[in-house]
């Protein structure tokens, strides 16, 4: 998550039958009007940040697991477990220290 940033929603959702890569979830992410940093995927599962009006349309339609199906080439029935997310900001503690020049 980015500094100052608001928290996102979306949707994780389990997908079958394929192994996700960097190029599906960009085709997802451009299919859906949204940033390639708003579609993530571990273990199998898939999580789209909703941040675009045309993805937010596409959630009111009911028709997410559409989409992505349609993205991936894939029977929209690979799709399962579909689940409302909110996004869990991480915090990152460095000591600056480490970073100081010696000199």
């Amino acid at each position: 998550m980015h500094p100052g940033a608001k928290i996102r929603t979306g949707f994780s959702m389990k997908v079958d039958g394929v192994h996700l890569n960097r190029p599906d979830l960009h085709l997802i992410a451009v299919d859906l009007g949204i940033g390639t940093r708003d579609v993530l995927t571990n273990n199998g599962i898939l999580t789209i940040y909703n941040t675009s009006k045309e993805c937010q349309e596409i959630i009111d339609d009911n028709a997410l697991a559409s989409f992505v199906a349609i993205a991936l080439n894939i029977s929209s029935e690979a799709i399962s477990d579909i689940k409302e997310v909110i996004e869990e900001p991480v915090k990152i503690e460095f000591d600056l220290s480490e970073f100081e020049d010696d000199d």
